[in-house]
């Protein structure tokens, strides 16, 4: 009996992000029978870097990791370093990082119903979102007073306070222009047949199948599993905010894209939530404030914290946050010294990786992308 199955390379994989793995798909016609993800084309070695360099010269790396979405990453590694040092921030800072890293999602989760939109042959919405992510990065700028992909989120607080206009900016933007993007990205993408034919029933994973590989984020959730990290295990200011976390059942692409867009309404509502009760205040906590001042104290002071750096007390921390893409958690282990012995980062789309084989498994060729696009992989995010 002959096997005439073949095997072909499909690359850059993700087609639409930074980034670059190899699928390597064995192929009976055009039904797929087995896929084997290869990472590690874009590799850098960012956490043995991190065990080299003391707490704020660490950021700029931990920033690149994932360049589409400014805030997440750097969010993560920013708590897990406070929690070994036992610092509490101002209410104020902690308010505005949230604010940050919810529009940041909506950024994200943006982006991954364009790409998805674009392998299913709707080019019409990634224009739409193309013109929006380009104006949500310009608003985060002005929110931030400089550019949003420069660690802005740093132990202790925020680097500095938002810009004086930013509630009437955040209010228009969400009242204003967001809906009515959601409003035309819905009535191009949710009841188009062509679109559902190309989602619906394709890529399905059940819930007991996502918990196995560890699934998280919206691809745990579109399957029916009530997991967010915001509520079950909340940080920052998230016990204070009142928002739903939605459910599908599916399991399918087009249970991920839905899901994609109720999060964005969540997101807006925890935003609006901010904006109504913003405290004032400090932004940072006094040890890691950085005065204007240019005199000599001020100037040495400045020096120790980016040149030495601070002192981590010895023992070790896991803290996950929810992202855009699912868990993202980070594992630091300090000896007492400037720089951590051990850092290590969870990243959301690793197990995705794992899963693909099962997920893939007798579909066609031409939901290979369709499938990869829903679960919303970034190259650079798994491999680091």
């Amino acid at each position: 009996m002959f096997d005439n199955s073949y095997f072909m390379n499909i690359a850059p994989e993700p087609a639409n992000a930074m980034g670059m793995c190899r699928l390597v798909v064995e192929l009976d016609g055009e039904t797929v029978k087995r896929v084997d993800p290869h990472i590690g084309f874009s590799h850098r070695g960012i956490e043995k870097i991190i065990e080299n360099r003391n707490i704020l010269q660490s950021l700029v790396y931990v920033d690149k990791i994932n360049r589409l979405t400014p805030f997440l990453c750097c969010h993560a590694f920013v708590l897990s370093v406070e929690k070994l040092l036992a610092v509490n921030i101002p209410k104020r800072a902690s308010y505005i990082r949230v604010m940050l890293v919810e529009t940041a999602r909506i950024l994200s989760h943006l982006r991954a119903i364009s790409n998805l939109a674009l392998e299913t042959g709707s080019r019409l919405v990634g224009a739409i979102v193309a013109k929006e992510t380009g104006h949500i990065i310009d608003l985060l700028d002005e929110i931030c007073q400089h550019s949003a992909f420069s660690v802005f989120i740093r132990p202790g607080g925020v680097k500095n306070d938002i810009a004086p206009q930013s509630r009437e900016m955040l209010f228009d933007w969400l009242t204003k222009e967001l809906p009515s993007v959601l409003s035309e990205i819905e009535d191009l993408l949710t009841e188009n047949g062509i679109f559902k034919s190309r989602t619906q029933g394709i890529g399905v994973i059940d819930a007991q199948e996502a918990l196995a590989a560890g699934f998280s984020g919206v691809n745990l959730r579109s399957c029916g599993v009530s997991w967010d990290i915001r509520v079950h295990e909340p940080y920052e200011i998230y016990n204070e905010i009142s928002f739903d976390i939605p459910l599908k059942t599916q399991g399918d692409c087009y249970a991920r894209y839905l899901m994609r867009i109720f999060e964005i309404y969540q997101s807006m509502t925890i935003i609006r939530q901010i904006l109504d009760s913003l405290p004032e205040g400090d932004i940072i906590s006094e040890q890691f404030h950085i005065s204007d001042r240019n005199d000599l104290s001020e100037l040495s002071r400045r020096f120790d914290l980016y040149a030495k750096g601070m002192t981590l007390p010895a023992g070790e921390v896991y803290v996950p946050t929810e992202s855009a893409m699912g868990e993202f958690g980070v594992y630091l282990v300090s000896e007492g010294r400037e720089t951590p012995y051990r850092c290590h980062f969870r990243s959301a789309g690793f197990s995705v990786m794992q899963a693909l084989d099962m997920i893939m498994a007798g579909c066609d060729l031409a939901d290979v992308r369709v499938i990869l696009s829903s679960l919303d992989v970034l190259t650079t995010e798994t491999d680091r």
